[in-house]
């Protein structure tokens, strides 16, 4: 996949001649008059009254020796800042021009960040390693000029965020027939050696050995075998008492229903159901380029769901690995089966905390429309730490409850429980993460079910319609806080408690 390269920042002394230049300017100006050649522009469009009603609008002057855009900076609001940047960068792709030269002004770390996050996303263009192609136009070439420490450092970590939201964005966009689960392993296998993260797949045997029924389930309709994949990046120097941050990724590279098939309208939207473990990809891939001080292990639970002659039916009893035993009520509720083989192994690791990120419920749509992420958790702490990342991510995290009363849905004749309500209450949200629950341990644990903002169902200039990557931003942030947190004490503690 071709990820944004780290961004070069440049002088503006050393700009080629007749490169387009995008400046980004407040109302007053002061985005220009930090680069001297730009100051009699911004005097010019200041004395016009353009700048004061720029709002929404991107100004050009191409009568001079370069070709110049000016684009409004407006507000605080992360997500705002994103779209403004990314319309930006849409009239210059109008204009037909193949690179430009950013200007940003001395603004707040955060406010370039996100900036710097509207234009990688905006300019990503998706490559298949087949025949799939993205077929819109992007700049070829972006670099910076910057005025202050401020911009530097947000865009460093604008960079750090975009390599995990639009590697997962990439592999979500995938097509099913070339991103299969052994194809997806593979890319695991390639990110390793290049990262140094060491790998431990499990295939049928060795998840027979371990009796990880759910994944062997799940995968029992297609002809690819079932694997987890487990990646690990501990820093050099890391004591073995310090125990790994562990996340969880739903890595379902295509789910049809099996036997209890979904309906033909959005089903090609189900290649997009690996989400969750293409987000912890991407935040292996910003793992890769932070290194931080502290360890991560990722998992990824990675099936096919299909209606193949050996496919599980209603009716099913299963063990897990965890020894409960399960009646399948409902085969296209299989993104939880998966992952509770997967959250128990997590339990095994003695793990600092666990997030899970899948795409699990259609019930999510109904709560929070297309916008805001499912979040459940047994602790306040880990809870309140993503809240924070969530800040500047823009996810829209929102916690619902754990009560106990959801458990009594999943109660079964047969087992200890079932993978789905049958009282009415349908595969609602809470119920499904009551399911996960059982098998989660004494650890912290979060999960984030992002079904509903898995797929932009309309062109923006963000990114086009297709696979969001959700999930990946608030996940990366939240990694890029805890190592800020861990430079500012001993690593040798551990992640917070």
């Amino acid at each position: 996949m071709r990820l944004p390269d780290k961004p070069a920042i440049r002088a503006w002394a050393g700009l080629p001649a007749g490169r387009p230049v995008l400046a980004f300017a407040d109302s007053d100006g002061t985005g220009l008059a930090v680069i001297p050649p730009l100051e009699a522009e911004a005097r010019r469009l200041r004395g016009a009254g353009l700048l004061a009603t720029v709002a929404g609008t991107v100004l050009s002057d191409v009568s001079g020796e370069r070709p110049l855009y000016v684009a409004p900076l407006a507000g605080d609001d992360p997500q705002a800042l994103r779209l403004q940047a990314a319309e930006a960068l849409a009239r210059l792709w109008r204009d037909g021009r193949a690179a430009c030269t950013i200007v940003l002004p001395d603004i707040a770390a955060d406010r370039a960040q996100a900036v710097s996050e509207g234009l990688f996303s905006a300019n990503f263009r998706f490559a298949s390693e087949g025949p799939a192609r993205d077929a819109r136009r992007g700049l070829d070439e972006i670099d910076f000029v910057l005025a202050g420490d401020g911009g530097t450092a947000g865009l460093h970590a604008g960079w750090l965020t975009s390599l995990a939201a639009l590697a997962a964005r990439h592999l979500a966009t995938e097509p099913a027939n070339e991103l299969t689960p052994p194809a997806f392993v593979e890319r695991c296998r390639t990110l390793a050696g290049q990262a140094g993260f060491s790998l431990n797949v499990m295939g049928r045997k060795e998840l027979e050995a371990g009796g990880m029924a759910g994944l062997l389930t799940v995968a029992s309709g297609s002809r690819y075998e079932p694997f987890l994949v487990r990646m690990d990046w501990r820093p050099e120097g890391c004591s073995q008492g310090v125990r790994p941050l562990v996340l969880v990724g739903k890595t379902v590279t295509f789910d049809s229903g099996g036997i209890s098939l979904k309906k033909a309208e959005d089903m090609d939207h189900m290649k997009a159901d690996m989400g969750g473990g293409a987000a912890v990809f991407g935040a292996m891939t910003l793992i890769a380029e932070l290194r931080p001080r502290l360890p991560v292990t990722a998992l990824f639970a990675v099936v096919e769901n299909m209606p193949g002659p050996d496919a599980m039916r209603p009716s099913d009893v299963i063990r897990m690995a965890s020894g409960a035993t399960v009646e399948i009520i409902n085969t296209d509720a299989e993104g939880r089966l998966i992952l509770a083989d997967a959250l128990h192994f997590a339990a095994g690791l003695d793990p600092a905390a666990v997030i899970d990120l899948a795409t699990l419920t259609g019930a999510s749509l109904g709560i929070f429309g297309p916008i805001g992420t499912a979040t459940f958790a047994n602790d306040d702490g880990w809870f309140e730490r993503l809240a924070r990342a969530d800040r500047r991510a823009g996810d829209k995290v929102w916690r619902l409850p754990l009560w106990p009363e959801y458990r009594r849905f999943l109660k079964s004749p047969l087992a200890d429980l079932r993978n789905f309500a049958t009282t009415g209450q349908s595969g609602s949200t809470p119920i499904a993460a009551a399911f996960l629950s059982h098998f989660v341990g004494a650890h912290p644990w979060l999960h984030l079910d992002i079904y509903n903002t898995c797929w932009n169902r309309t062109d923006t200039p963000l990114m086009p319609e297709g696979p969001t990557g959700s999930g990946s931003r608030v996940l990366a942030q939240l990694i890029l806080d805890l190592d800020a947190e861990a430079g500012s004490r001993n690593p040798k503690q551990g992640w917070p408690s």
